[in-house]
C-alpha cells in the first residue's frame, strides 16, 4: 500500500486545484524554496491523516483556508491510496480519503461516500497507522525535539511507542472500579448492622399486631360491604342511563338516517333542478332563435309578397303598354308608309327641277357668254387702230381662256375623283349602318344580355340560399355558445367542488400540470388516478377510502416526463404534485383469498389497460369484506388489507381505522362530474369550432358569389355599353352620310358649274378664234346688233323662268327635306323604341317569375308556420319545465324544512344525550371513586363474601364504628410490622448475597490489574528491546566506524523518582528485563562515533549535527521496531554533516524497498538516490507542485546552496 495520488485545493497556501499524481511507492522527494509552500504540502498531508487537527475553533480553520486574492470559502485536501495489497479491508484496489473544511464544517468522506474521523482513523489504524507511532510523519523542528529530549522524555515516548498508554487507562478504570466495589461493601455492611437491630425490635411488635389486624379484617369487611352497597346503587343508575342513551342512540340513527334520506332528495332535487334549469336555458335559446327566425321570415315573406304584387301590376302594365304600343306601331307604320310615298313623289319632281334649273342656268350663262362677247366686242373696237393690234389682244385673250379651262378642267377633274370617292365612301357607309343595324337590334346582343340577366339570377339565387344556409349556422353558433357558456360555468363549479377536496397547494399543482402539458406538448400525461378510473357508487367509498390523496397523483408514462413536469414547476414554482411513472412502477403480484365473503377491490374498478401498474399499486393489495372482523383475519393470513363498504379499513400490521365518512363530499364523483363536463364542454368547444369554420367557408363562398356577380354585373355594363357605343357609332355614322350626301351635292354642283364655265370659255375662245383674220371694224355688225337684241330678250325670258324654277325647287326641296328629318328622327326611332319596349319582357318571362316567387312565398309561409309552432312548442315546453323546476323548488323548500327539523330534533337529542353523559361521567367518576376505596382495602377475608355479613346500611354503619373504637385502642401498634419483619429479612438476604459478588469482583479486579501491569512491563521491556536492537543495528549503518546505544536508566530510590538523570543508575538493555518499569527513570543514549571499542559519549556531549543523526538513528529503529505503510520527512538532514547525510539517505533508498518515503530536503545526497522528484513553486502568494527530473532538482538544490 501507498500514496498513490494527492488533490489539494484552497488549503493554506494551495488556492488552485494542485494535483501531485503518480507517486513513486518507493523513495520521493520535494524540494523548494524557502517558504515556498513545502510545509504546507506536509502539513496537507498530516490534515487528513493524523490527529494534529482536531477540535479547532473557527479561527484555527479560517487559518487553513487560503486567505490571499480572491480567497475561498473553503478547502480540501484528497490522497488516493493505492490498495492493491488489501491492507485497507474495503476490498477496493484503490482507497480516496478526503477531508474538507469551511468556516462551519468539518467534513470526511470515504471513496466519495460521507463518513466520520472516527471512521476513517480505524480504516487507517487497520492499514497500519498506529497512534501510538506518531513518527511516521517527522516535521520540522521534530528532530530537533527529539535531539534535545531528557531521558525521561525518550522514556515517555518508548512508553507511547510500545502501547503503554493503553494498559495504563485499563488500570485506571479498573482502580476506579475497585474503589467503586469497596464503597458498596461497605454500605452493605452499614445496613446488614441496621436491618439486625431492626428485626430484633419487629419480632417483640407481632403479637399485639395480631389481635390488631383482627379488628382490622372486620372492619376491611364492614367498608367492602358498604362501598358495595354503593357501588351496586351507581352501576344500577349508570345501566339506567346507558340503557335510556342507547335508545336515545337508535332515534338518533333513525334521526341521522332520515337526515341522510333528506341529503340524498336534496342532493338529487338539486341536481334535477340544475339540469331543468340548463334545459330550460337551451329551450329559451331554441325559443329566441325560433323568434328570431318567424321575425325574419315575417320580413322576408312581406319582401317578397310586395315583390309578387309589383309583378303582377308590372306584367298588367306591360300588357296594356303592349297594347298601346301596337296602335302606336301601326300608327307610326302608317306615317312612315305616307312619308316614304309622299317622299317617292317629291323626289322626282324635285330631280326634274333641279335639271330645269340647271338647263336654264345652261342657257342663260351661254347667252351671257355671247352678250359680254358682243358688248366686249363692241367696246373694245374703239381701243384698236389696226387688225393687228387687234388680233395680238384676241390671241392673248385666247390664251389667257385657254388657261382659265385648263385650270377649271384641272378643278372639275379633282371634284369628279372627290365625288368618286364620296360616292364610295357612301356606299360604304351605307352597308355599315345596315350591319350597325342588325347588331343593334339583332338576337346577338340581345341574347347574350338575356344570358347575362339568368346567370345573375342564377347567382342571387345561390347567393341567397348561402345567406340562409349562413343564418342558420349563426343561429347555431349563437345556440351553441350559450351551451359552452353554461357547461364552462358547471365545469368552474365541478372544478371548485373538487379543489374543496384537496389542499390548495396540490390544487395549484394539478391546474399547472394542465397547462405544461399544453405548452409542452406532452403526449405522456395520462391524468390524475381518479380521473382514470371508474367505480360503482357501492364501492365508491372503499375505494377513495385505500386511495386517500393517491387519486390526485398524476399518472405519466415515464420518469422523463415526469421530470419534465417537476422541473416546469419548481421553475414556474406553481404548487407540489406526486407523479407515477408507469416505467418505474412495480406492483407486487398477491394471492387472494378464494371464499365467497371477499373480493378484490381491484375486480370493481375500471380502467384503461395502459394504467394497469397505477391501479394495481394502489388497489392491488386491498379486498372487500362484508364486515371489519373477518376482513381483519383475511388481512392477518394473507398479507393484504381489507375494508368494508362503509370504509372501515383492517391494515395487515393489525391497525383498524374506521369511523364516519361524510358521502355528500365524493372525491371520485366530484372528479367524474369534473371529467364529464370537461368532456362536454371540449364536444360543445370542437362543435363552435366547427361552426365558425363553416361559417368562415359559407362567408368566403359569399364572397366569391359576390365577386362573380360583380363580374356578371361588369359584363353587363360592358354589353350595355358596348350596345350604347354602336348606338352612338350609327348616330354618327347616320350624320357622316348626311354630311357626304351635302358633300356630293356641292360636288355635283361645282361640277356642273365648272362645266357650264367651260362651256361659256369654249364659246369665248370660239368667237374670238371666228374674229381673228376678219376686217377691222370700229363697231358692231348689223347681224350682230341684231343678235345682241336677242340676247337680251332671250336672256331676260329665260332669267325670269329660272327665278320661277328656283323658287319652285327650294319649296319642294324644303318639303323633301323635312320628309326626310321626320323619318330618321322621328319615326324610325320612335319605331324602335317601341320594338324594344315590346321585347323587353315577354309574358313568360313575368309568368315564371311570378310563379318562382309563388313558390318561395309557400315555402316560406310553410318555414314560418314551422317556426311558430316549433316557439309555441318552446313556448309549452318552457311553461311545463317552469312549473315542474317551481314544484322541484317547492319539495326542496319543504325537504329543507324538514331536515332543519331533523336537526333542531338532533341538537335535542345531543343537548340531552350531553346531560346524561355528564350524569353518567360522574357516577362512573363515584363508581370508580367506590371501586378505588374497595381496592385500597387490599386484599379481602373470605368472609367478606359470606352472606353472615349481608346487613342492612345502618347495621354495616352501626358495626363499623364499634370496630373503629376497637381499633382506637392500638393506635400505637406498628401495622406493618409484620411486613417489615419480612421485607427486612428478605433486605437482609439480598445484601449478603451482594456482599459475596462484591468480593468475588473485587479479586477479579486484583487478578486484572495485575495481569495489566505484567502486559504493560511485557510491552515496554519488548519494545525497548526492539528499539535499543535496532538502533544499534541503524547507528551502525548510519556510521560503520562507531557505534551506539539506548540505556534504560533505573532509579536509585523512591525520592529520586522527580529527580535529574544525573543520580540514575544505569540498565543496559538485558538487565532492564529484570526490573519493573515502576523504578524506570529514562532512557539515554551512548554513542561512538571513531571506534567500536572505545568510551561512548552520551547525547549531551555530542555535537549538533551528531546530535540530530542521533535522533535520525532513534527515529529509523522506532520504524524498524513498529513498521508503517509511508514515511513522511520534512527535511531531517537539514543539520548533519555531509558524511552522515549520505548515510542517511542510503538508508532511506534502503528501507524504501519495503515502504513508501516522501521526503523534503535541500541537500543533494538524498536526491542522488531518490526514484521520483516534485518541485514546489510559489507565485502570486499561491503554491503548486509539478513533477521534475533529478538533474533539475539537483541544479535547483546547488543554485540555493550558492544562494545561501
Amino acid at each position: 500500500m501507498h500514496i498513490k495520488k494527492i488533490v489539494i485545493q484552497g488549503f493554506k497556501t494551495y488556492k488552485n486545484t494542485t494535483v501531485i499524481d503518480d507517486l513513486s511507492p518507493g523513495h520521493n522527494v520535494v524540494v523548494g524554496r524557502n517558504g515556498s509552500g513545502k510545509s504546507n504540502f506536509f502539513a496537507a498531508i498530516r490534515f487528513v491523516l493524523s490527529d494534529q487537527y482536531t477540535r479547532m475553533s473557527k479561527e484555527e480553520r479560517q487559518g487553513l483556508i487560503h486567505e490571499g486574492s480572491g480567497s475561498v470559502l473553503s478547502a480540501y485536501v484528497e490522497i488516493i491510496f493505492d490498495n492493491s495489497d488489501g491492507r485497507f479491508p474495503t476490498g477496493r484496489p484503490e482507497v480516496v480519503i478526503r477531508r474538507t473544511i469551511g468556516l462551519k464544517k468539518d467534513d470526511f468522506s470515504l471513496d466519495g461516500k460521507s463518513s466520520t474521523r472516527v471512521d476513517v482513523m480505524q480504516l487507517l489504524e487497520s492499514a497500519g497507522f498506529s497512534k501510538s507511532n506518531p513518527y511516521y510523519i517527522v516535521p520540522q523542528g521534530r528532530i530537533t525535539s527529539l535531539t534535545n529530549a531528557k531521558d525521561s522524555e525518550r522514556l515517555n515516548l518508548l512508553k507511547e511507542v510500545a502501547g503503554a498508554q493503553v494498559f495504563e487507562n485499563k488500570l485506571r478504570e479498573s482502580q476506579k472500579e475497585m474503589t467503586k466495589t469497596k464503597n458498596q461493601r461497605d454500605k452493605i455492611d452499614e445496613m446488614l448492622v441496621f436491618i439486625e437491630d431492626r428485626l430484633s425490635d419487629l419480632n417483640s411488635e407481632k403479637d399485639e399486631l395480631k389481635d390488631f389486624q383482627d379488628l382490622e379484617r372486620d372492619k376491611k369487611i364492614y367498608e367492602y360491604k358498604l362501598y358495595d352497597h354503593e357501588l351496586n346503587g351507581i352501576t344500577t343508575a349508570i345501566e339506567e342511563i346507558e340503557s335510556d342513551y342507547q335508545n336515545a342512540t337508535e332515534n338518533a340513527e333513525r334521526f341521522i338516517e332520515n337526515m341522510e334520506k333528506g341529503e340524498i332528495a336534496v342532493a338529487e332535487l338539486t341536481k334535477s333542478i340544475d339540469t331543468i334549469e340548463s334545459e330550460l336555458k337551451l329551450l329559451k335559446i331554441d325559443r329566441q332563435q325560433n323568434v328570431s327566425i318567424v321575425d325574419e321570415i315575417s320580413k322576408t315573406l312581406y319582401d317578397k309578397k310586395a315583390t309578387l304584387s309589383e309583378l303582377r301590376e308590372n306584367l298588367e302594365t306591360q300588357q296594356e303598354t303592349i297594347k298601346t304600343s301596337e296602335k302606336a306601331f301601326q300608327k307610326l307604320e302608317k306615317e312612315r308608309a305616307e312619308n316614304e310615298r309622299l317622299t317617292s313623289l317629291k323626289k322626282p319632281n324635285v330631280d326634274k327641277l333641279r335639271a330645269t334649273q340647271k338647263d336654264l342656268e345652261t342657257q342663260i350663262s351661254t347667252l351671257k357668254t355671247k352678250q359680254n362677247l358682243l358688248y366686249s366686242k363692241q367696246g373694245r373696237y374703239s381701243k384698236f387702230n389696226s387688225k393687228k393690234e387687234r388680233d395680238t389682244w384676241i390671241k392673248s385673250q385666247i390664251k389667257g381662256h385657254q388657261s382659265e379651262k385648263n385650270d377649271k378642267l384641272s378643278e372639275t377633274q379633282a371634284n369628279k375623283n372627290q365625288l368618286q370617292t364620296y360616292t364610295e365612301d357612301l356606299s360604304s357607309l351605307s352597308g355599315k349602318l345596315n350591319q350597325l343595324e342588325q347588331l343593334m337590334n339583332g338576337p346577338q346582343i340581345q341574347g347574350e344580355i338575356e344570358k347575362l340577366e339568368q346567370q345573375i339570377a342564377s347567382v342571387k339565387a345561390e347567393m341567397t340560399a348561402e345567406n340562409d344556409n349562413r343564418k342558420t349556422i349563426w343561429r347555431e353558433t349563437d345556440r351553441c355558445e350559450n351551451i359552452v357558456a353554461s357547461l364552462k360555468g358547471d365545469l368552474t363549479k365541478a372544478e371548485r367542488d373538487v379543489a374543496t377536496t384537496m389542499d390548495r397547494q396540490l390544487n395549484n399543482g394539478l391546474q399547472a400540470v394542465e397547462r405544461i402539458k399544453k405548452s409542452l406538448g406532452l403526449t405522456g400525461v395520462y391524468g390524475t388516478l381518479g380521473e382514470l378510473i371508474d367505480v360503482n357508487s357501492k364501492y365508491r367509498t372503499a375505494v377513495e377510502v385505500i386511495a386517500g390523496n393517491q387519486l390526485f397523483q398524476v399518472v405519466v408514462d415515464n420518469d422523463e416526463t415526469a421530470s419534465a413536469l417537476m422541473n416546469e414547476l419548481i421553475r414556474q414554482k406553481a404548487g407540489r404534485v406526486t407523479f407515477m411513472p408507469l416505467n418505474r412502477l412495480k406492483p407486487k403480484q398477491h394471492t387472494y383469498p378464494d371464499t365467497q365473503d371477499c373480493v378484490p377491490l381491484i375486480k370493481k374498478i375500471a380502467y384503461p389497460q395502459d394504467i394497469e401498474k397505477a391501479v394495481l399499486q394502489v388497489f392491488g393489495k386491498t379486498i372487500v369484506t362484508m364486515d371489519l372482523a373477518r376482513g381483519y383475519e383475511l388481512s392477518k393470513e394473507f398479507n393484504l388489507s381489507a375494508i368494508t363498504l362503509d370504509g372501515d379499513k383492517a391494515e395487515k400490521k393489525g391497525l383498524l381505522t374506521g369511523g364516519y365518512v361524510d358521502n355528500k363530499k365524493s372525491r371520485i364523483e366530484a372528479m367524474k362530474l369534473k371529467k364529464i363536463k370537461l368532456a362536454e364542454l371540449k364536444d360543445k368547444e370542437a362543435e363552435f369550432l366547427r361552426l365558425k369554420m363553416e361559417d368562415d367557408k359559407k362567408g368566403q363562398q359569399i364572397v366569391k358569389l359576390n365577386d362573380e356577380l360583380s363580374k356578371l354585373h361588369t359584363q353587363m355594363d360592358k354589353v350595355i355599353t358596348q350596345k350604347k357605343e354602336l348606338r352612338l357609332k350609327y348616330s354618327n355614322l347616320l350624320a357622316e352620310k348626311f354630311k357626304i350626301e351635302d358633300y356630293i351635292s356641292i360636288l355635283q354642283d361645282q361640277i356642273t358649274d365648272a362645266e357650264t364655265f367651260i362651256s361659256t370659255i369654249d364659246t369665248k375662245i370660239h368667237d374670238l378664234e371666228g374674229e381673228l383674220g376678219t376686217e377691222f371694224q370700229e363697231g358692231l355688225a348689223q347681224t350682230q346688233k341684231e343678235e345682241l337684241q336677242t340676247i337680251n330678250k332671250k336672256l331676260s325670258q329665260l332669267e325670269s323662268l329660272l327665278s320661277s324654277t328656283m323658287d319652285q325647287l327650294y319649296v319642294e326641296e324644303s318639303e323633301l327635306r323635312e320628309l326626310e328629318i321626320e323619318l330618321s328622327e322621328s319615326i324610325i326611332p320612335r319605331l324602335h323604341e317601341i320594338m324594344k319596349r315590346t321585347k323587353s319582357k315577354s309574358d313568360a318571362d313575368f309568368d315564371q317569375e311570378i310563379q318562382k316567387l309563388t313558390e318561395e312565398v309557400e315555402n316560406l309561409n310553410e318555414q314560418h308556420s314551422e317556426a311558430t309552432i316549433a316557439a309555441e312548442s318552446n313556448t309549452a315546453t318552457i311553461d311545463a319545465k317552469t312549473r315542474e323546476l317551481r314544484d322541484l323548488k317547492e319539495n326542496l323548500e319543504k325537504i329543507n324544512t324538514q331536515q332543519k327539523k331533523l336537526i333542531r330534533s338532533f341538537e335535542n337529542f345531543q343537548k340531552n344525550s350531553e346531560r346524561s353523559m355528564a350524569k353518567r361521567q360522574v357516577l362512573l367518576k363515584r363508581r370508580d371513586e367506590s371501586q378505588a376505596k374497595i381496592r385500597q382495602l387490599g386484599t379481602l377475608p373470605d368472609a367478606a363474601f359470606d352472606e353472615n355479613y349481608d346487613f342492612d346500611r345502618d347495621v354495616l354503619l352501626k358495626r363499623l364504628n364499634e370496630v373503629t373504637d376497637g381499633l382506637e385502642k392500638f393506635s400505637h401498634v406498628n401495622r406493618k410490622a409484620l411486613e417489615q419483619f419480612l421485607n427486612f429479612t428478605k433486605q437482609r438476604d439480598s445484601l449478603v448475597e451482594r456482599r459475596k459478588e462484591l468480593d468475588n469482583s473485587e479479586e477479579s479486579i486484583v487478578d486484572l490489574m495485575k495481569h495489566l501491569s505484567e502486559r504493560k512491563n511485557e510491552a515496554i521491556d519488548k519494545t525497548f528491546s526492539e528499539v535499543a536492537s535496532a538502533f544499534t543495528d541503524v547507528f551502525e549503518k548510519l556510521v560503520p566506524k562507531g557505534t551506539g546505544r539506548l540505556i534504560m536508566q533505573k532509579k536509585t530510590g523512591d525520592s529520586q523518582a522527580a529527580g535529574g538523570d544525573e543520580d540514575d543508575e544505569v540498565m543496559n538493555d538485558e538487565q532492564a528485563d529484570e526490573e519493573g518499569i515502576e523504578n524506570y527513570s529514562g532512557v539515554s543514549i551512548q554513542v561512538s562515533f571513531n571506534s567500536k571499542s572505545d568510551e561512548q559519549q552520551r547525547i549531551e556531549q555530542l555535537s549538533g549535527g551528531q546530535k540530530s543523526l542521533c535522533a535520525i538513528a532513534l527515529i529509523l529503529a522506532i520504524q524498524k521496531s513498529d513498521p508503517a505503510p509511508f514515511y513522511l520527512f520534512d527535511e531531517i538532514d537539514a543539520n548533519l554533516d555531509t558524511q552522515y547525510r549520505t548515510a542517511v539517505a542510503n538508508m532511506i533508498h534502503e528501507l524504501s524497498a519495503n515502504a513508501q518515503f516522501i521526503c523534503t530536503t535541500f541537500r543533494p545526497e538524498m536526491l542522488q538516490v531518490a526514484n521520483k522528484f516534485f518541485g514546489v513553486s510559489f507565485n502570486n502568494k499561491i503554491s503548486s507542485v509539478s513533477e521534475i527530473d533529478q538533474s533539475f532538482a539537483l541544479g535547483f538544490v546547488e543554485g540555493e546552496q550558492k544562494r545561501a
